[in-house]
């Protein structure tokens, strides 16, 4: 789910709060100055959050946590 929130500057300048919220996943923000362009934002992040392409997590699914205490043992009780 999307929020777009309308900000007047004080110089009288308009901009576009973005926020993206979807269950199970962090919330993504963004600020432009035209409404369009929150609005294309709003569609290509949450349809990537969705197909799993947004976030870097990717690789971070390929290792296990046995992996990573053995990578450590190995690098700090290496004589």
């Amino acid at each position: 789910m999307a929020t777009i929130e309308k900000r007047v500057g004080v110089d009288g300048s308009v901009q576009y709060r973005v926020r993206v919220r979807l269950r199970g996943f962090p919330p993504q923000t963004a600020t432009f100055k035209r409404l369009t362009d929150a609005k294309k934002w709003v569609q290509q992040t949450e349809s990537a959050i969705r197909e799993g392409r947004h976030f870097k997590t990717v690789e971070s699914r390929k290792h296990t946590l046995k992996e990573a205490v053995e990578r450590y043992i190995q690098s700090v009780f290496t004589f």
